[in-house]
C-alpha cells in the first residue's frame, strides 16, 4: 500500500484477533472496573462508512481517552471502519502492543518523520479494501479539560490536504465525578463534516480548533448542569459502594416518625389492622 519511504517509524501492524483481546482485555475490562458509566450524546447522524473514509479528531485531557477511542470505534461506530490511530513515537515504542490495533508513530520533534508519518495516514485513508477511519488527538499531549485557548498540531490538516475526499468527525471527551464513588465518562460525537478549503492547510486547523473548541465547550456546560436527558447510556461499569448502600436502604422499611408515632400512624407501605365490626 505504502512504499518505504513512507513508512514512519512504527507502522501499523493491525491483527483482528490482536485488536480484539486489547479491547476486551484492557480497554473495555478496566472501563468497566473502574467507572460507574459512560454516556453518549450524539450529534447529526452518526458517521456511515458508506460516505467514505473518516478522521475523528478527539480533545486529549486524560489518559483515559485511548480506551474511549476503543468505545467510540466498536460500540458507537461498531466497527464498521478499519480503525487507526496517530500515536507518539515515545508512546508506541513503550505500548507497542497497540500497533495491533491500528496504532502507528508520529515524531512531532523530527520534521521528516513527521512528514512520513501524514503520507502515511493520507495513503491508509485513501486505500484498503473498505472505508478507514483515523482517530487523531491534534492536541499532541494531555492537557486540562478547561484549558484555553485549545492549541492543536497542524498535522491533521496536512493528512486531510493529501489524503483527498475525507469526512471529518469533532469528539469531545471529559470525566466527572458527580457525587459517585466512581467517575462518569461523556461523550460527545458530531456533528459530521468536510473541511471548507482543505487544500489551505492554514485555514483547516482554524476550523478544526474552532469546531472542537466549541464541541467541548458545549459538553462541559451540559455536563456542569447535568443535562442527562441529552445523553443516552452508553455502558455501565461497577456499582460504587454508595450505590450498593443506597439498594440496601430501599429495601429496608422506612421508620416512623414522632408525630407518626403519637398518632399511632402506620410507617408508609405498611398494613393497617382491619378495623372492628
Amino acid at each position: 500500500m505504502t512504499s518505504d519511504e513512507l513508512q514512519p517509524a512504527i507502522p501499523a501492524a493491525k491483527h483482528p484477533l490482536l485488536d480484539a483481546a486489547i479491547y476486551w482485555l484492557l480497554a473495555r475490562r478496566s472501563i468497566w472496573k473502574f467507572f460507574d458509566r459512560v454516556w453518549l450524546q450524539s450529534h447529526g447522524p452518526l458517521p456511515d462508512p458508506r460516505g467514505g473514509p473518516l478522521i475523528l479528531y478527539l480533545n486529549h485531557a486524560s489518559w483515559w481517552d485511548g480506551y474511549l477511542m476503543y468505545v467510540i470505534h466498536r460500540v458507537v461506530l461498531r466497527g464498521r471502519f478499519d480503525a487507526h490511530l496517530l500515536m507518539e513515537e515515545k508512546q508506541l515504542r513503550a505500548y507497542r502492543f497497540f500497533s495491533w490495533s491500528g496504532a502507528f508513530s508520529v515524531n512531532r520533534n523530527d520534521p521528516e518523520d513527521a512528514r512520513r508519518s501524514q503520507a502515511y495516514a493520507a495513503a491508509l485513508l485513501r486505500g484498503g479494501t473498505r472505508p478507514r477511519a483515523l482517530f487523531i488527538f491534534p492536541q499532541g499531549r494531555i492537557v486540562p479539560n478547561d484549558r484555553r485557548p485549545l492549541v492543536t498540531f497542524p498535522g491533521i490538516a496536512r493528512i486531510i490536504a493529501q489524503a483527498g475526499a475525507v469526512n471529518l468527525c469533532p469528539v469531545a471527551l471529559r470525566y466527572e465525578l458527580l457525587g459517585r464513588q466512581y467517575p462518569q465518562a461523556y461523550i460527545r460525537i458530531g456533528p459530521q463534516h468536510r473541511a471548507a478549503t482543505p487544500d489551505d492547510p492554514d485555514a483547516t486547523l482554524r476550523e478544526i480548533t474552532w469546531r472542537l473548541t466549541a464541541a467541548c465547550d458545549a459538553l462541559r456546560d451540559d455536563v456542569l448542569e447535568q443535562r442527562l436527558e441529552r445523553f443516552r447510556p452508553l455502558l455501565r461499569g461497577r456499582r460504587g459502594i454508595d450505590e450498593q448502600f443506597d439498594a440496601v436502604l430501599r429495601l429496608l422499611p422506612t421508620p416512623r416518625s414522632p408525630a407518626q408515632h403519637a398518632r399511632g400512624d402506620a410507617a408508609p407501605g405498611a398494613a393497617h389492622p382491619p378495623a372492628r365490626q
